[in-house]
């Protein structure tokens, strides 16, 4: 029977026994609370300094102690209270989580007695054997080192105490899922089914792999399905939790202006579904939405890092068990730090940040000189990475590896820092190879040629970039900086194993799992023009830190791989040919919205490639939003020049735009409309002959998630002005 058939029936019931004469009391319907816990990643201290925006103004929030108390007061007298988890708890950045394989998080999730977790893109960091080892408990790598570390009660880790579930993630060649689709929960009477969605999207995530074996399918098709297969077996309260959400531009109990995947899909999802929980998106909503039948339901997203807890209250019919809509309530609660934090959960907390603290103290080698590191040039860090990089994806399983080719300006994802000589902490050597997973690609000489070009890119106006890419010993190659970017690299001189690059031979690079899927927009589209792919199972974080504990003595390896041919570069004019730019400390910068402090209206205009202005996303502000330049007084103009943000994040790259122009800043017209692709380099967006004015303003259409940033502005006046 459809939903809208229950409904029907039941105000039909209703409407009976109001003109009836009762002859005894109905049975009450059976109260079912479902609590929402999405994106902890790994934030369990309380000193994390997490907040929340109020109604009341700004709110200091999270930490696992004071989240198990507000979890213990909601939960109290609750006969049925079931704790649902959409994806994300783990695989977290905080070091004393991640250190320890993220081991703690687990301990603390079994603490909170949470009943169902999603798989959501986070947990295929390591693809589907790692986490299905965190369910199982069984080891990995070294014992004691890489995984299965004694507890804060003294028990060796034994994995989850409840289960992760994916409709919608199946196995590529057989089409059946290969985690729980869904799980049915007793409640009086009645039962519940919770249906489990990952991220449609995993596949194209900076950790993850196109090539997994995976099929990562729809939400809806996937929900339905599962929600049918639950009807069958006569549940008939469904809730599903998915990784995927949306975003809405009010404070964590509103819904104002709701948008995103988790909003389409919630509109034509099956009637017989009564509660949508999401995550992914790390904001918070809660919403009513109509179903295809037009009979609302709750919609909500509970933040992340234990900022917020949902709760959802469901009254269901004790004779079919179908749940009475019109009792639903919803509610985010922000976990404050007004309450006593649970002590159990502080003594697991203390455990393993004092734990972190002795390990980040252990001795692992002997260094015999510095590994520098530089993000611009040739390191002895980048080189001998870039070797383990290409050791380790050598295996014949992974399809071995001529050489490898590593980027050094990603930050913590690849390679983030130096070591010093003597002797190195585990501490110490923690962040210098990044938790990117170990990928082999087939790439054509050719291909290898233009990646090596790629590693500078013309003059963006204010934001020029000169990377570098780390090579594995099998490598030389010399560059000449008297050459015109993308011609400085000359093949014949490039060599493998001493022998010339051939541009029609297909080599095997070792190189960052961020690169085949984001080297575009990392500045490495070369990247990309893979043919094949194999993912070793380790990151490089953990591969580094293994070379240190098995070998102890360690010879830095030398310099001399890359050799420059030093040079005076031919003046260039940029992608767009010569503009005479006004210089960005004669402007000044406002804009409708600001994502944080750095994220200021200012930080456009500071010529730094790392910063940008980012429209707020906490609580969301939603397109269009915009920046304005204040020039000083009025000019002639020719363009505006927008260089987008810089990292492989899309959000907030302005995808359609207007730019308008003001003499008295308050009445503007529009002198330039347009659509730019997703990409890093500078975009421009040209004038009609003759525009004057002394503001400029471009506005953000469309955008990445439905923001709008800007790493730099120029503004070229016009020629002969």
């Amino acid at each position: 029977m459809f939903r809208l058939s229950a409904v029907i029936a039941l105000a039909t019931t209703l409407l009976t026994a109001s003109l009836a004469v009762p002859t005894q009391a109905a049975a009450a319907p059976i109260p079912v609370q479902v609590l929402s816990l999405t994106d902890l990643h790994g934030y369990l201290s309380e000193t994390e300094n997490l907040t929340i925006a109020g109604p009341a103004g700004t709110l200091p929030v999270g930490g696992a102690a004071y989240l198990k108390a507000h979890l213990d007061k909601l939960r109290a007298g609750k006969p049925n209270s079931f704790l649902i988890g959409s994806g994300d708890q783990f695989s977290g950045w905080p070091d004393y989580t991640q250190g320890f394989a993220n081991e703690p998080t687990i301990e603390v999730l079994n603490e909170f007695g949470l009943d169902f977790d999603v798989a959501g893109n986070h947990e295929f960091d390591r693809e589907l054997p790692f986490l299905q080892r965190m369910m199982s408990g069984a080891c990995y790598g070294k014992a004691g080192f890489d995984t299965c570390f004694t507890d804060s009660r003294g028990r060796a880790f034994h994995g989850t105490d409840y289960s992760y579930h994916a409709a919608n993630v199946v196995a590529a060649k057989t089409q059946r899922p290969v985690l729980p689709p869904y799980w049915i929960a007793q409640a009086g009477t009645a039962r519940v089914g919770f249906i489990g969605l990952g991220f449609p999207g995993t596949p194209t995530e900076t950790l993850s792999i196109e090539q997994s074996g995976l099929e990562f399918q729809g939400l809806v098709d996937a929900a339905n399905r599962a929600a049918a297969e639950l009807k069958a077996q006569g549940v008939n309260a469904i809730v599903v939790s998915m990784h995927e959400g949306g975003q809405q531009g009010g404070l964590f109990n509103d819904c104002k202006n709701p948008v995103g995947p988790i909003f389409d899909a919630a509109r034509t999802m099956s009637p017989e579904i009564d509660v949508i929980l999401g995550g992914h998106w790390h904001t918070a909503f809660n919403c009513m939405v109509p179903d295809p039948y037009g009979v609302p339901r709750p919609v909500l997203e509970a933040s992340n890092h234990g900022r917020v807890l949902g709760e959802i209250k469901l009254a269901l019919d004790p004779a079919s068990g179908e749940v009475i809509r019109s009792a639903t309530t919803a509610t985010n609660h922000a976990v404050t730090k007004d309450v006593v934090p649970d002590p159990a959960v502080q003594k697991i907390v203390k455990y393993w940040m004092d734990k972190w603290a002795v390990r980040q103290r252990q001795p692992l080698a002997e260094l015999d000189r510095d590994l520098d590191f530089s993000r611009t040039a040739e390191s002895r860090t980048g080189n001998l990475v870039a070797d383990l990089y290409r050791s380790e994806a050598a295996h014949p399983a992974d399809g071995g590896a001529d050489f490898a080719l590593v980027p050094a300006d990603l930050g913590v994802d690849v390679i983030a820092a130096g070591l010093k000589a003597g002797t190195v902490s585990f501490g110490a050597a923690w962040p210098v190879a990044g938790i990117s997973p170990i990928t082999t690609l087939a790439l054509k000489g050719s291909v290898v040629e233009q990646i090596l070009e790629q590693q500078w890119i013309p003059p963006a106006y204010g934001c020029s970039r000169l990377s570098s890419l780390a090579v594995s010993d099998q490598v030389r190659y010399t560059y000449d900086l008297g050459k015109p970017v993308g011609d400085r690299v000359d093949p014949a001189k490039v060599l493998i194993r001493g022998k010339r690059l051939k541009l029609d031979k297909t080599y095997r690079v070792a190189t960052s799992a961020a690169m085949p899927l984001h080297g575009a927009q990392y500045g490495y589209p070369g990247f990309q023009q893979f043919t094949e792919l194999n993912r070793a199972p380790r990151m490089g974080q953990e591969v580094f830190l293994n070379h240190l504990r098995r070998r102890q003595s360690i010879t830095a390896p030398a310099l001399g791989r890359v050799t420059a041919i030093p040079g005076t570069p031919p003046p260039v004019d940029g992608p767009f040919g010569p503009l005479k730019l006004l210089p960005q400390q004669e402007m000044k910068a406002t804009a409708t919205s600001q994502g944080s402090a750095t994220n200021n209206p200012a930080a456009a205009l500071d010529g730094s490639c790392t910063t940008m202005w980012h429209s707020n996303w906490s609580p969301h502000a939603p397109l269009p939003q915009y920046i304005t330049l204040d020039l000083g007084r009025s000019r002639s103009l020719e363009a505006l020049v927008y260089t987008p943000r810089q990292d492989a994040s899309p959000n907030g790259r302005i995808f359609r735009y207007d730019v308008q122009v003001s003499a008295d800043g308050i009445d503007y017209q529009s002198v330039a409309t347009g659509n730019w692709d997703d990409t890093k380099p500078a975009k421009i967006a040209r004038f009609p002959a003759g525009t004057t004015g002394r503001y400029v303003r471009l506005i953000g259409l469309e955008g990445g998630a439905d923001y709008a940033a800007a790493t730099e502005l120029n503004i070229a006046l016009a020629p002969g002005s």
